[in-house]
C-alpha cells in the first residue's frame, strides 16, 4: 500500500527569491517547522549570497607572444542575475605545478568585466586561469572559476611526438612496450637520426639508450616496469638541443579504479537498490568496462556495462540481509578484476528519484526497512536548488514501508536540484542530485547576409536575442571568432556558459566533455547525465556553518583600508590620516575610528596606482594596511598531454603562422626555421648589496627589476616561485643543537657531537635550500645563525618564516643566495662561530643575502606615521586589433596571420533584442567558428556557435 505525503508544503520558486507558499497541513507545528527551516535557510542565503563566475576566452590554445582575451560574468548564485555585490575581481594564472605566475585585479561594473593578458613572458606549458572575488573567499575554493589553457612553442624544440604504449607479463616481470614517432613541427619525420632516450620514474632512471630512428622517425623500445608505474616519462633528445618530455599513460588492469555508489547513500537489507558506478584509469579519465555482480555463493545477481566515459548504473531487485556483493569487472584489454560493493546495512531508508525527460514531474520513492517503518517516526523531505529550498514536505511510514509521490518540475529552476531526506533533528539521511531542464535558456540567433565570403571581405553578423517564448530580450554578450585551420573547433566546445553555470560549477572534480550532457536531446545523453550526478561529488555554495560575520568583506568599490597603531600595538583613535597620489590625482584625508581604523572610499580607477599615506602624528605610530591575503590556488584537475604530443594540425598551423609573423618582424625569410634560443644575459647587480663576495657574485641573483615585477608578493612567495629546491623542513641532528648543547662546556659539546649518529633530537622547524638550512643575512646583519639557534633567545625557523611572509618583494632591492662552497666560504668564515668549524663546513649552509631599500637591516622599518602603498594594479582592457581592407586597397595588404579573427567582449542587445557585429576576413580561404555567450542580467543565459565559410570561389 502506498503511503501519502503528510502535511505537504509546496514552495514555489521565483527569480526574485520570493517564494509563494501553499500549505496543506493537519498539524500547525509541522508547517511551522518547514517554514522556519525555509526561512532560516533563505535568510542566510539572502544575506550572504555566493557568487558564480564564468569567463569566456577567445580560445584555449595559444602561441608565444599571443594575448589571451576574456570576458568575465559575475552572477548572484541563487538567482543567476548579474551580481552587484563585488566591484573587483581577481585573476591568476597558475602553472601545472601550482605556482602563480600572473595576477590581475579587474574592475567589475554591474557584474561584467573584460580584458586581456599578455602571454609573451610565459614559457610553453599547460596553465590554469583562476578567477575569484574577495567575497568568494568566504566560501570553499571549489567555488572559484578555473579553466585550463595551453601555450605551445617551437623555439625550444623542433620536435613533435606521438606514441603508443602497452604492457605485458614476461617471465613473471611486467614489461612496457613503447613505440615513439618523432617529427618536426612541419610534419617531416626525424628519420635516420641518433636519439638519446631516457625513461624516468620521478628521479629514478629506468632505461637509457641511444637509438637511431627508422625512415619514418619511429623508435621501438621495451623496458621493465616498476610495481607502481605512475609518473613515468620518456625523454628523447639529440645533440642539437631538440628534446621532448612525454608522460606515459599505462592504463593497466591493476591501476584501474571502479567505485560503486548506491543511490541515496547505502545498500539497505531487504530493499531494492539503484547503484551508480564509475571506472577510471591511472590518468583519472573514464574507461569502458563491463561485468557482473556476484553474491557470496558466486551467483550472478546483476549485469552492468559503462554507458558513457566510464559511468553507468544498474539495479538490484532486492538486497539480501547479511549478504556481501562483489563485482567481477572486465577491463579494457580483457583483464578481469574484482571489486567489493559497499557493505549492506541492516536498518535504514533508501531514496530513489526518477527523473524522466519526457515527464513534467519527478517521481520520489522512499522505502524503509520494517524496523524503521514500525517506529512511526516522521521525516522532512526537501528539494533545494541554488541553495534555496523550493520544496518541503513531512513524510512518515505509518501505513506502509514505502512512499511514492510526484513533484512538479515547475517548482525548481533549471539546473541541479538537491533532494535531501532529514530526520526531525535536521540530520541528513539520504541525498540525491538530479538535473532539471526547463528549456528556458536565451535563444541566440546569428545570421549572415551571405552563404560564403571572399578573402578580405567585410563580414556582418546580425544578432537577435529572444527568450524561451520568443519575446525579444535585452542583454550583454561576448563573441569570439577563430580560424578552424589554426584553432581546433573541439577545443572551444569543452565548456560554455550554460554547462558551467548550471552543471559543472556545482560538481566536484574533473568532468569530461561537459557539453555532451546538455547539448544533445537524445535519451543516451540524459541517461549519462543522471549517471554523472549519481557518481560525482557536489559543491556547496551555502554559507559555511562555522562562520558568523564574513571574514572577507565584499569589495563594493575601489577603497583603501588600514589601521594606525602606537608603539604598544594599540589603536590610535581620532587621528587625522592623509592620502596623496599623483596617478591617479588624489588628495584627501579622514579620521581613524575608535579601533584606529581608517578608510578612503570611491577612489578613481588607475592601472598602476601608488598612494602616500601619512598621519598627523608621526612619532611612535605606524600604519598597517588591511589587505586580504590571496588564497592558495591550485591548478585544474584533468591535466593535458604536452602540446607536442599531438596530431592536431590546427596547432601546427598556428605555430607556423606564429613563426612566420616573428620572422617578418625580425626581417628574416618567411620559411626560416628557429634554432634553440640561446639567451645571453648581463650579470645582475644588486645596488647597495652587502654581499661579501661582491654584488652579484652568488649562486642565485635577483635584482631590483625582479623584485618590482613581483610587486606585492611576500618574500616567501617570491623565493618559493623562483628557487625550485627551497622547502620547509626540520634541522637534522647535524644542526639541531638547540636542546642538546644548552649550558654545556666545549669538552661536553665535543662529546655530544657524537649525537649526530643517534636518533633525531626534538625537531627545529626551518627553511632549507638544497637540503641545507637557510641563514638570512639582511643588509649584512645576520638574522639568526643556525649555530646560535642553541640559545633560546635567538630567532628560529618560525621567526624566519614570519619575516619572509610579512615583507614584500617591493620592500627590497634584491636577493642573493650563496649555497655553493665557492660563494658560501666567506659567509661561513664571518657568521659561523669558530668553535663549530670542526663540525660544519661552508657547503652545509645556504646563506641568503637580502638588500633592503633603507639598508638598515632586518627591520625594514617604514618612516614613522607614513606608508607608501602600492596595491595590485588594476587591469585596463586594451582594444582588440581590427584590420580594415577597403575594396580598392585589397591587393595591397599582406595576409594577417591571426588565429583569433575577431573578439567582441561587449555586445549590447537593445530592448528589441537586436545587435550587429562586423569584421574583416583574412586573406586565405578557410572556415571560421564563432561562439557567442551572455546573459539578460536577470537570470537567463545563452550560448550559440556556428560557422562562416571563406572561399576563393565566391562571385563578387
Amino acid at each position: 500500500m502506498r503511503a501519502r505525503f503528510a502535511h505537504t508544503c509546496a514552495i514555489l520558486f521565483a527569480i526574485a527569491s520570493f517564494m509563494s507558499i501553499q500549505c496543506y497541513a493537519q498539524e500547525k507545528t509541522t508547517a511551522s517547522r518547514l517554514l522556519e527551516m525555509k526561512s532560516g535557510q533563505d535568510s542566510i542565503t539572502r544575506q550572504n549570497p555566493a557568487e558564480k563566475i564564468y569567463l569566456q576566452l577567445d580560445k584555449s590554445a595559444y602561441t608565444p607572444g599571443d594575448t589571451l582575451w576574456f570576458k568575465a560574468y559575475l552572477f548572484n548564485a541563487p538567482t543567476l542575475g548579474l551580481s552587484a555585490k563585488s566591484a573587483l575581481m581577481y585573476l591568476s594564472i597558475v602553472t601545472d605545478s601550482n605556482v602563480v605566475v600572473k595576477r590581475q585585479r579587474l574592475p567589475v561594473e554591474n557584474g561584467l568585466s573584460w580584458g586581456n593578458i599578455s602571454l609573451k613572458d610565459l614559457p610553453a606549458g599547460t596553465y590554469t586561469l583562476v578567477a575569484y572575488t574577495q567575497w568568494l573567499q568566504n566560501f570553499k575554493p571549489d567555488c572559484f572559476f578555473r579553466k585550463q589553457f595551453t601555450i605551445a612553442d617551437d623555439a625550444g624544440s623542433n620536435w613533435l611526438a606521438n606514441y603508443t604504449s602497452s604492457s605485458i607479463m614476461t617471465d613473471g616481470k611486467e614489461q612496457a612496450h613503447v613505440k615513439l614517432l618523432l617529427s618536426d613541427v612541419y610534419k617531416t619525420a626525424v628519420a635516420g637520426k641518433p636519439v638519446q632516450l631516457m625513461v624516468m620514474k620521478g628521479r629514478r632512471r629506468l632505461y637509457r639508450q641511444t637509438i637511431q630512428t627508422d625512415e619514418k622517425g619511429l623508435i621501438d623500445i621495451t623496458f621493465n616496469l616498476p610495481g607502481k608505474p605512475g609518473d613515468i616519462r620518456i625523454i628523447a633528445s639529440d645533440a642539437r638541443g631538440n628534446r621532448v618530455n612525454i608522460p606515459l599513460n599505462f592504463n593497466r588492469p591493476q591501476d584501474a579504479d571502479v567505485q560503486f555508489m548506491p543511490e541515496g547513500g547505502d545498500l539497505m537489507a531487504d530493499l531494492p537498490a539503484h547503484i551508480g558506478f564509475k571506472a577510471i584509469g591511472l590518468d583519472g579519465k573514464g574507461i569502458n568496462v563491463s561485468g557482473v555482480v556476484l553474491d557470496r555463493e558466486k551467483q550472478v545477481v546483476a549485469n552492468f556495462t559503462t554507458q558513457h566515459l566510464g559511468m553507468g548504473s544498474f539495479n538490484l531487485p532486492v538486497v539480501n540481509k547479511g549478504e556481501s556483493y562483489t563485482a567481477k569487472v572486465t577491463l579494457p584489454g580483457g583483464a578481469i578484476r574484482e571489486f567489493p560493493l559497499p557493505d549492506v546495512k541492516n536498518e535504514g531508508i533508501v531514496l530513489n528519484v526518477i527523473n524522466s525527460a519526457s515527464e513534467d514531474s519527478v517521481k520520489i520513492l522512499i522505502a524503509a526497512t520494517d524496523k524503521i517503518a514500525r517506529l512511526g517516526e516522521s521525516y522532512f523531505l526537501i528539494g533545494k536548488a541554488r541553495e534555496v529550498i523550493c520544496y518541503g514536505a513531512m513524510v512518515d511510514f505509518k501505513n506502509s514501508t514505502s512512499i511514492s509521490q510526484k513533484i512538479s518540475k515547475r517548482l525548481f529552476p533549471s539546473g541541479i536540484t538537491h533532494f535531501i531526506l532529514l530526520d526531525m533533528k535536521n540530520r541528513p539521511l539520504n541525498e540525491r542530485l538530479i538535473f532539471i531542464n526547463r528549456h528556458d535558456d536565451l535563444h541566440l540567433n546569428i545570421s549572415t547576409d551571405k552563404i560564403a565570403y571572399s578573402p578580405h571581405d567585410s563580414i556582418a553578423l546580425r544578432i537577435s536575442i529572444n527568450d524561451a517564448l520568443g519575446n525579444p530580450v535585452a542583454g550583454n554578450f561576448s563573441l569570439a571568432v577563430t580560424d578552424d585551420a589554426l584553432v581546433h573547433p573541439d577545443s572551444l566546445n569543452n565548456e560554455n556558459i550554460i554547462t558551467r553555470i548550471l552543471l559543472t560549477s556545482e560538481l566536484k572534480g574533473y568532468v569530461e566533455e561537459p557539453n555532451y550532457y546538455l547539448n544533445t536531446n537524445d535519451a543516451a545523453s540524459k541517461e549519462a547525465l543522471d549517471n554523472l550526478l549519481l557518481t560525482q561529488g557536489w559543491i556547496s555554495y551555502s554559507w559555511p556553518d562555522e562562520k558568523g560575520r564574513p571574514v572577507y568583506a565584499a569589495e563594493t568599490e575601489v577603497a583603501i583600508k588600514g589601521r594606525v597603531l602606537n608603539v604598544f600595538n594599540n589603536p590610535v583613535k581620532k587621528t587625522k590620516v592623509q592620502l596623496f597620489s599623483k596617478s591617479p590625482v588624489v588628495a584627501t584625508d579622514t579620521l581613524t575610528d575608535k579601533n584606529g581604523e581608517f578608510m578612503f572610499r570611491k577612489l578613481p580607477l588607475a592601472d598602476t596606482p601608488a598612494y602616500f599615506i601619512k598621519t598627523a602624528k608621526n612619532f611612535n605610530v605606524s600604519i598597517t594596511m588591511d589587505d586580504a591575503p590571496p588564497p592558495v590556488l591550485l591548478a585544474s584537475a584533468g591535466a593535458k598531454m604536452p602540446w607536442y604530443v599531438s596530431n592536431d594540425t590546427t596547432l601546427l598551423n598556428s605555430l607556423k603562422n606564429n613563426r612566420t609573423r616573428q620572422n617578418l618582424a625580425d626581417g628574416l625569410p618567411i620559411d626560416t626555421k628557429a634554432l634553440k634560443e640561446v639567451k645571453i644575459t648581463a650579470k645582475k647587480i644588486v645596488k647597495g648589496s652587502q654581499n661579501i663576495n661582491g654584488a652579484g657574485n652568488a649562486d642565485w641573483v635577483f635584482d631590483e627589476d625582479d623584485m618590482l615585477k613581483a610587486g606585492k608578493k611576500s618574500l616567501l612567495e617570491f623565493l618559493e616561485e623562483h628557487v625550485s629546491n627551497l622547502r620547509s623542513g626540520t634541522l637534522t641532528n647535524k644542526y639541531n643543537l638547540r636542546y642538546a648543547l644548552q649550558d654545556k662546556s666545549l669538552d661536553e659539546v665535543s662529546a655530544i657531537m657524537q649525537i649526530v649518529r643517534q636518533p633525531p633530537l626534538p625537531t627545529v622547524p626551518w627553511y632549507l635550500i638544497d637540503n641545507k638550512p637557510m641563514v638570512l643575512i639582511v643588509d649584512g646583519i645576520a638574522f639568526g645563525s643556525v649555530i646560535k639557534v642553541m640559545s633560546l633567545n635567538e630567532p628560529n625557523g618560525n621567526d624566519i618564516k614570519s619575516y619572509l611572509e610579512s615583507n614584500t618583494a617591493e620592500d627590497v632591492k634584491g636577493i642573493e643566495i650563496n649555497s655553493s662552497g665557492k660563494y658560501g666560504w666567506e659567509y661561513f668564515r664571518r657568521y659561523i662561530l669558530a668553535d663549530w668549524k670542526h663540525y660544519l663546513n661552508s657547503t652545509d649552509i645556504a646563506f641568503v643575502e637580502i638588500t633592503t631599500r633603507d639598508g638598515k637591516g632586518p627591520g625594514i622599518a617604514h618612516t614613522p606615521g607614513a606608508y607608501l602603498y602600492k596595491p595590485l594594479a588594476l587591469s585596463i582592457p586594451a582594444h582588440f586589433y581590427r584590420p580594415r581592407y577597403p575594396v580598392k586597397d585589397k591587393v595591397k595588404h599582406a595576409d594577417d596571420l591571426r588565429s583569433t579573427i575577431h573578439w567582441e567582449p561587449n555586445i549590447n542587445a537593445g530592448a528589441d533584442g537586436k545587435a550587429l557585429v562586423s569584421f574583416y576576413a583574412t586573406g586565405k580561404p578557410s572556415t571560421y567558428t564563432f561562439i557567442m555567450e551572455g546573459t539578460d542580467g536577470n537570470g537567463s543565459i545563452g550560448f550559440k556557435t556556428g560557422k562562416i565559410k571563406i572561399s576563393n570561389s565566391v562571385s563578387p
